[in-house]
């Protein structure tokens, strides 16, 4: 089916139920698509675009890829942890580990490029799937770690973040984004799920007897956190797929599509200020409003019991239900196929419902039996997983990998991590200390969020490159605007001191009850680089170390020049065949609600964006040029095809015919009809002999100019 043809089925049955997780679609699509690069049809940004939204990322090591698998609100079943570790063991060109993200995704490594088709095949087959796990798409959407058994949640979380994943999985509108979107909801106002830091955050709450959520958004972490703004002080549960929505359509609209790095819905709020946004906000929400929504089922609310607050990690914890969870802590979320396979046996014999993968890198077994959970805990770790018994007898870090495996990583942030862990075990100032290590400035190890965070980054020392943190201290994911006080920049060779220093430090000065934010903010820079002042002063003999990173015993090599994939570029005629696909779903849900005006705005649209369509083929990719302009370009560059003139032509008419409803019939089918040539044109190639430079004057010498020559000569 055509990617036309699938949008205007997806039009005319508004109503259909949420996208299954695995689709053999997909297979399909991703391996005629891998064909089409390998053949070189397809050239290599329009690829990286493609497979970015598969989930699969490349590596630092040249010829493998990192694959990212997508676990809405970070529910997984024991079945999908048997075909994770069959998966890595088959594909895994190491042996390497299963790794649990701070996004609740799982990631394989070290897969050859040849075999994800294979992959993708094999994670369809398990019922799982890498779509839109990466690239600028809808990321994986989080939820609170014991959403689903918290004795203190009014809601699932877990249910709405799987619920709101899969409606808009494979959707046109959200396939090439100006940049990543990501959602995190929460079961209540402990906001486990971190709302503070996501481009939209939900909070389950109880106001004046009635159940829905709190709606924050535009926050962000990443090389400029900002703290997320309340949109809706209300919103009730059948509210949220608009909610969502509104915020995805002002992305498209008024997010930038030139600076990746500037592409975020928090960067819309630094444009227009709050109140500019939240009229923007309004103003959509309202016009959406108005037009059929995707299906939504009541969620199943409970009154929340008095339970102490989840912590991570948290040991044996009692669910609402009479039942027990067990939270597990797979050092920095990495686990062998044998460990998976083990777990999953382990959880089947006792009766276990899943597993949660928690944003702390940790895991969470659920629907215990009381008279299970010794048993569980002990398999545990006979596995080689710890399980919490006393608050902080369990290493609360959290790393990205670093230089690993990442193409852009600068430190190696998962060895840093790996040897703190012990420094922070039974930390008696404060059980629980959190350390967050990010390997660059991209955030992924939330390093701004952490009681102490490093951030990788590189230096200059005397010429040459060195490698190091940049400290953070005080930082709360569960604060809203609780961003780490900035400390000193420090080698990475010395960073397992520099922490340690802080910890010493903390304990040392603290005052009764005070807080290590309250504690940095009374240091301030000055008193932070005293701390660490003997990491920052060393003598001529210790200084040679400073050129390797930890754990390293070569001196250090800057990673080489590389584009990073986080903030990948799309593939413009792929962007515009999507929106003209959002415009004709859009068209046809105006006209199941009876909106004229509405109707006529989608079709207007879908016009350009399939106009756009036919320039960008012949080499004419302007942005930001007037609809008029564009169709007058389409009808001089293509005089001469007869079938393009009368379906523009027709699309026009129909359009200026349209009746009092502003969407007739023959409106709807002349513009299905002008997408649909469209994307037939896009496929097509252009002919060499259009591109003949002998047959041009003196004029630019653009290929638009060599087709318009080669046409006026017709």
């Amino acid at each position: 089916m055509s990617a036309t043809s699938t949008a205007q089925a997806l039009s005319r049955d508004w109503s259909t139920k949420a996208e299954p997780l695995a689709n053999s679609s997909d297979v399909s699509e991703y391996s005629e698509a891998y064909a089409n690069f390998v053949s070189g049809a397809w050239d290599d940004e329009r690829w990286t675009a493609f497979r970015l939204r598969f989930g699969i990322y490349g590596q630092l090591q040249p010829g493998v890829q990192m694959v990212r698998v997508k676990v809405p609100g970070g529910i997984s079943s024991i079945d999908e942890l048997r075909a994770m570790a069959r998966i890595n063991r088959e594909f895994n060109r190491v042996g390497g580990e299963i790794h649990v993200t701070t996004r609740q995704d799982y990631q394989l490594y070290h897969v050859s490029l040849e075999r994800t088709p294979d992959l993708v095949s094999a994670l369809q087959d398990a019922g799982m799937t890498s779509r839109e796990a990466c690239g600028n798409t809808l990321r994986n959407m989080n939820s609170c770690h014991l959403a689903g058994v918290c004795p203190r949640e009014h809601v699932d979380a877990g249910e709405v973040a799987s619920r709101l994943s899969r409606s808009w999985l494979r959707q046109p509108l959200v396939q090439h984004m100006p940049r990543k979107f990501k959602i995190s909801v929460s079961g209540c106002a402990t906001d486990c799920a971190a709302s503070g830091i996501h481009d939209l955050g939900l909070i389950a709450v109880e106001k004046d007897g009635k159940q829905g959520f709190e709606v924050h958004g535009a926050g962000g972490t990443g090389g400029q956190p900002i703290s997320a703004i309340k949109i809706m002080d209300f919103a009730e549960e059948a509210e949220i797929p608009t909610i969502l929505e509104t915020l995805i359509r002002l992305h498209q609209r008024y997010s930038n599509r030139v600076n990746r790095n500037a592409a975020r819905i928090k960067f819309l709020v630094k444009r227009f200020g709050e109140d500019k946004f939240r009229a923007l906000f309004d103003e959509e929400y309202a016009r959406l409003r108005a037009l059929p929504q995707r299906p939504w089922e009541a969620l199943d609310w409970r009154t929340p019991q008095d339970a102490p607050e989840p912590m991570t990690p948290g040991g044996v914890i009692d669910q609402y239900d009479g039942k027990s969870a067990v939270v597990f802590c797979p050092p920095l979320g990495l686990l062998t196929s044998d460990q998976t396979d083990a777990l999953a046996e382990l959880l089947e014999k006792h009766g276990a419902d899943g597993v949660r993968l928690t944003r702390e890198q940790n895991m969470v077994v659920t629907g215990l039996d009381a008279g299970d959970v010794a048993a569980v805990v002990s398999g545990l770790r006979e596995i080689g997983f710890p399980v919490e018994e006393t608050p902080g007898d369990i290493s609360d870090v959290v790393s990205c990998p670093g230089t690993t495996t990442c193409r852009i990583g600068i430190t190696n942030s998962q060895s840093f991590g790996l040897e703190v862990a012990g420094d922070v075990r039974n930390y008696a100032a404060k059980p629980g200390v959190t350390v967050r290590i990010s390997g660059c400035q991209n955030g992924c190890g939330l390093h701004h969020v952490g009681d102490f965070g490093f951030r990788g980054m590189g230096k200059k020392i005397d010429g040459k490159n060195a490698p190091h943190y940049q400290i953070y201290v005080g930082g709360d994911a569960r604060r809203n605007g609780t961003v780490g006080v900035t400390g000193p920049v420090i080698a990475a060779r010395y960073a397992p001191e520099a922490l340690k220093l802080l910890l010493d430090s903390y304990a040392a000065t603290k005052e009764t009850g005070e807080e290590i934010r309250v504690w940095a903010e009374r240091k301030g820079k000055t008193g932070l680089r005293e701390v660490l002042m003997p990491v920052m002063e060393k003598t001529d003999a210790e200084v040679k170390d400073i050129y390797q990173d930890w754990g390293e015993s070569d001196e250090y090599v800057p990673p080489a020049p590389a584009k990073s994939e986080c903030a990948a570029t799309f593939a413009v005629d792929d962007l515009l065949m999507d929106l003209a696909d959002d415009a004709l779903i859009a068209f046809d849900r105006s006209l199941l609600g009876g909106e004229a005006d509405q109707g006529r705005a989608f079709a207007h649209e879908g016009i350009y964006y399939a106009g756009r369509r036919f320039l960008v083929r012949l080499g004419d990719a302007e942005e930001g040029v007037d609809h008029d302009v564009v169709l007058g370009r389409v009808k001089a560059s293509y005089a001469s095809d007869g079938k393009v003139i009368e379906a523009l032509d027709a699309v026009v008419a129909a359009e200026k015919a349209a009746d009092g409803n502003g969407a007739s019939d023959s409106f709807r089918e002349a513009l299905a009809l002008w997408i649909d040539l469209a994307a037939m044109r896009a496929e097509e190639a252009v002919s060499q002999e259009m591109l003949d430079t002998a047959k041009l004057g003196d004029g630019s010498g653009s290929v638009m100019d060599m087709i318009r020559s080669q046409q006026e000569g017709a």
